[in-house]
């Protein structure tokens, strides 16, 4: 009896599937192929045999073709998803083909929580942020979304896959640079990189906004410009006085296209680590995105006011205005240091009928 439940044992073990390798969680960067397919002209039974046979045969390239026409088709921005949200996605996307895909195409046609929480956990153990991790979530869910729109299954087992909880203070995540942080950078910076700092620093562009912002939409008469930020809003954001000497110094033959000479990411994340490095100062958990934080701290400081701050920053709640313009520990500590017992009164007599009046004024 014990030697036939050893057996027994020993078959579950076997049929059980290992964990996908390291690799498969954090794949190497895919080489993607332009896949021409007419998702339109296609019926729901053509979709189903397209999909299946692409997980069947591994196609990474089909899947996310699938998943970014669905996405641009009902998808919250529609087809006016921005490319940082493409590019986020397609990354998610081949990320959780890496892992679901060696432990069986089938598994992604059934309803298996089993696999969409057991990607989650294994993106926690590389040490991934919760932020990335529920990013990665969503893009994984968009192609299940494409699954179910095309047929292959009915349910979305990501609906029972909760995100992951996020314990860290939302306003400790990314660091600001300082004034003197911004000068350090100005003063090492060439003309375009400077503009590339004021931008995010005075005007507190996100970095898709920076690299999309063309000279028809500044008026250096007016000292304002129209930038089109998340959802596809359109805000009119004023110009510092250094940012308008800086776009006002390109000379007037020259405004034409974009205002950065830079439009991949890639390259303004690099630029700004590099001027960081020649100026010492820190870009580790400050980033690109870093630069917004200065420009609402630097006008909080300033204003007092983060009524002021979220209009700058074009923020539909205060709650958010409140993650970016954090106050630092060190004004807080400031602050109680300050709150010192009262002083004695300087006499005993007791206040005049005046005095009085005046206080309960």
């Amino acid at each position: 009896m014990k030697k036939k439940d050893k057996k027994n044992r020993n078959l579950k073990n076997k049929d059980k599937p290992t964990s996908p390798p390291a690799e498969f969680v954090a794949p190497a960067p895919h080489v993607w192929v332009e896949v021409d397919i007419e998702w339109d002209s296609l019926d729901k039974a053509a979709r189903r045999r397209l999909v299946l046979q692409a997980l069947e045969d591994g196609d990474i390239d089909v899947l996310w073709s699938a998943t970014h026409h669905n996405l641009l088709l009902y998808g919250r921005g529609g087809s006016h998803t921005s490319q940082h949200t493409v590019r986020g996605y397609r990354t998610g996307v081949a990320a959780f083909l890496a892992f679901a895909l060696p432990l069986g195409w089938q598994r992604m046609t059934d309803h298996d929580t089993d696999l969409t929480i057991g990607y989650l956990r294994a993106l926690e153990r590389t040490g991934l942020t919760p932020g990335t991790i529920n990013a990665r979530r969503s893009a994984a869910r968009a192609l299940y979304r494409a699954l179910r729109w095309a047929g292959v299954l009915l349910a979305d087992p990501f609906a029972d896959t909760p995100r992951v909880a996020d314990r860290e203070d939302r306003w400790a995540k990314r660091e600001a640079y300082s004034r003197e942080d911004i000068a350090a950078l100005l003063a090492v910076a060439t003309p375009e990189e400077q503009r590339m700092i004021l931008l995010g620093s005075h005007a507190a562009l996100r970095m898709s906004e920076m690299t999309s912002l063309t000279w028809d939409a500044v008026d250096l008469a007016k000292k304002v410009m129209v930038v089109t930020g998340k959802g596809r809003k359109t805000a009119r954001v004023h110009l510092s006085g250094p940012l308008h000497a800086a776009l006002s110094a390109v000379p007037a033959g020259e405004r034409e296209g974009h205002v950065l000479p830079w439009q991949d990411p890639k390259t303004i994340r690099v630029l700004l680590r590099a001027l960081c490095s020649l100026a010492g100062v820190q870009y580790a958990r400050r980033q690109v995105h870093g630069l917004r934080h200065a420009a609402a701290t630097m006008l909080l400081a300033q204003t007092g006011d983060i009524y002021v701050v979220s209009r700058h920053l074009r923020h539909s709640s205060i709650s958010s205005t409140e993650i970016y313009a954090k106050l630092s520990s060190t004004k807080l500590s400031d602050a109680l240091d300050a709150w010192d017992a009262p002083e004695p009164p300087e006499d005993d007599a007791p206040a005049t009928p005046d005095e009085d009046d005046e206080a309960a004024d």
